[in-house]
């Protein structure tokens, strides 16, 4: 009826004043989105080619993809003959309401750029954040993306990433191993260490330089302790760890040096009696 009438002439109306605005917008749209995308490849192959850590990646296409697209609003808005000022301001109050209301995640933004430039780690890197340790495998907006040793996915908000304490191990080319030795009181001090020693030095993935040492560390109750310290390449840590105090102990065992285990020695003491 005539409320229909009404609309239809006021569509009409619309097109007649404002049609070619709209029509330039939408194709504007259309094309930029387009354009957008084919650019947002362009940046993709760059980035990949440059020296940026592959898990910065999707943070830096992000980054990009969201400005072009607010850049593109805003022409189609100009287009329309829409006010840009008036547009910002009523972006800038709602941006401080969002603000406001989701601080804990423009604060994970905000921190992932600070991961992004001081970059405590790279991708495939394995690090332990406030005592969570996983293999680095993605820098997102929000989040830092880790896999667990046993395939476990955690996601670690970048709020809490950069906030936290860092320890990249596999940041070094080269690291430190200690394995702790326990042997018998009865044990000699000179033959135990050379045994140490020879079985660190011919160990084939243990480096020459610094060299390996086997040092008495402290006594408890029933044992001797010893420290063996020996270094080799990142990459080779847990194989050295597993397989050095395997021959270790079946070195000594070889030996007849014994491996103490805990034990009390109880002596009875008579006592004369005066009667």
């Amino acid at each position: 009826g005539v409320v229909f009438d009404n609309l239809l002439r006021q569509i009409s109306s619309y097109f007649e004043n404002s049609g070619f605005q709209l029509i330039t917008a939408i194709v504007a749209a259309l094309f930029g989105t387009l354009i957008i995308k084919n650019i947002l490849k362009l940046v993709k192959v760059g980035v990949l080619a440059s020296d940026l850590d592959n898990a910065l990646v999707h943070f830096v296409l992000a980054i990009v993809k969201y400005i072009l697209y607010l850049f593109l609003i805003l022409y189609c808005m100009s287009t329309l003959g829409i006010p840009l000022s008036g547009f910002m301001s009523a972006i800038s109050a709602l941006t401080l309401a969002i603000g406001i209301a989701v601080k804990d995640l423009i604060g994970s933004v905000a921190n992932g750029l600070m991961l992004v430039s001081t970059h405590p780690f790279k991708e495939n890197d394995y690090v332990e954040i406030g005592g969570i340790g996983g293999t680095v495998k993605e820098l997102t907006l929000m989040h830092t993306v880790l896999f667990t040793p046993d395939n476990k996915r955690i996601m670690l908000p970048n709020s809490k990433v950069f906030g936290s304490d860092i320890v990249n191990f596999s940041a070094n080319e080269f690291r430190r191993i200690t394995i702790p030795i326990e042997v018998d009181y009865d044990a000699d001090y000179v033959e135990v260490q050379n045994i140490l020693l020879k079985v660190a030095n011919e160990h084939p993935l243990v480096c020459s330089d610094p060299a390996p040492s086997a040092r008495y560390n402290f006594n408890e109750d029933s044992a001797v302790h010893y420290d063996v310290k020996v270094w080799c390449r990142n990459e080779d840590y847990w194989p050295v760890t597993y397989d050095l105090s395997e021959q270790l102990y079946m070195e000594l065992f070889k030996r007849n040096v014994e491996i103490p285990y805990p034990q009390l020695t109880v002596s009875y003491r008579k006592e004369d009696s005066n009667d």
